[in-house]
């Protein structure tokens, strides 16, 4: 039987924090309220080897009580039950939903969506098994472009069907069995209703990125105060351990092995301005301008620009445009900047003081 070789993100739709020193801490935002629900959160699960027909996880709560099993199915016409929403929390993208057998080949092609079908069963108050759909290994780490236009990695992205028991400080105990299946997790980590906190096993890829980079200020004058995390595969990065959504996720380069970021989404984290960031159709270059300093890249090209003094960028990697946003490689990009860049091979994550 093949191991699964994952990277795992456990993520919240507000307040979303990954911090450096540890990819497993986490930080208090807010108290939890009694009954709360944590089905705003969601674990994310990367997968990057082949996902066995049949595997599934198991996730135990601690001062959490999971739904009702027609709450998460949809099912109930009760409006006032811990958790309900319209619909329930079951797989359903884009009007396609997985009845719990159908394969990969069944159902993926008619999704136009990197997220892979699940399935959650309620086991008990505390725990859920959540079955996957298989996921064929020549998928696992690359995107779904030829089968339905997806130019993301294919991912799960599971809710935490579970409302909060516990008043004041308490935090929530999440803990990932991986069942004896293919599935490898890394065990039990703490979040709140506005806490998340990340972890990931070994991955596979390899990448061209340094562990710490020098600083490098190429002519521009650093006044750079912002602290900006960016993590391969998350819907969002961190400015000042404080989240900010995107819609289209950081990936690895396939050809370069090169960690390539959203250049907008980014360069406004870093500099703290929206309207630091103008877009020329025409070239396909976008220009980032920040206290008197001009940064150019062009899409298609290994060559950049700070204040009209041309660079090329290392282990032959372009700019590139990847689901109508511009993507360019991060230690590029931080470098432009002058600002310390380090990269955390373990996490998948960029960093940018």
């Amino acid at each position: 039987m093949k191991k699964l070789i994952l990277a795992l993100a456990m993520t919240l739709t507000l307040n979303t924090s990954v911090f450096a020193e540890s990819t497993n801490s986490i930080t208090k935002m807010q108290h939890l309220r009694n009954g709360e629900s944590l089905a705003g959160a969601s674990f994310e699960i990367t997968p990057h080897s082949e996902v066995e027909t049949g595997s599934s996880i198991i996730i135990t709560f601690t001062n959490a009580t999971v739904f009702s099993q027609d709450i998460i199915n949809g099912t109930s016409s009760d409006t006032k039950a811990p958790g309900y929403k319209a619909g329930g929390y079951q797989y359903n993208e884009n009007g396609v939903t997985w009845n719990g057998k159908d394969s990969f080949s069944a159902v993926v092609p008619n999704t136009g969506s990197g997220k892979l079908p699940y399935y959650i069963r309620r086991m008990n108050d505390k725990q859920i098994e959540v079955f996957l759909m298989n996921l064929p290994d020549i998928y696992a780490g690359d995107s779904l472009k030829t089968v339905n236009g997806s130019t993301r990695t294919p991912y799960y992205s599971i809710p935490m069907t579970a409302y909060a028991d516990a008043d004041g400080d308490a935090n929530i105990d999440v803990e990932i069995d991986g069942n004896g299946s293919s599935i490898s997790s890394t065990g039990s980590k703490g979040i709140n209703s506005s806490l998340a906190a990340a972890a990931t096993t070994d991955v596979t890829e390899t990448t061209t990125e340094t562990t710490t980079e020098e600083d490098k200020n190429n002519n521009t004058e650093n006044t750079l105060n912002n602290k900006v995390q960016v993590q391969i595969g998350a819907n969002n990065i961190v400015v000042n351990n404080k989240a900010a959504a995107i819609d289209v996720p950081a990936y690895i380069q396939k050809e370069s092995s090169s960690t390539m970021i959203p250049l907008r989404a980014v360069s406004q984290g870093i500099i703290g301005n929206e309207d630091c960031v103008e877009w020329n159709a025409e070239s396909k270059t976008a220009v980032i301008s920040y206290n008197n300093n001009v940064i150019e890249f062009t899409a298609g090209s290994n060559t950049a620009y700070i204040n009209g003094n041309a660079f090329n960028m290392a282990n032959g990697v372009k700019a590139e445009i990847t689901n109508s946003r511009m993507f360019v490689p991060f230690r590029a990009l931080g470098e432009a900047f002058g600002a310390k860049v380090s990269w955390d091979s373990e996490s998948k994550t960029a960093y940018f003081n």
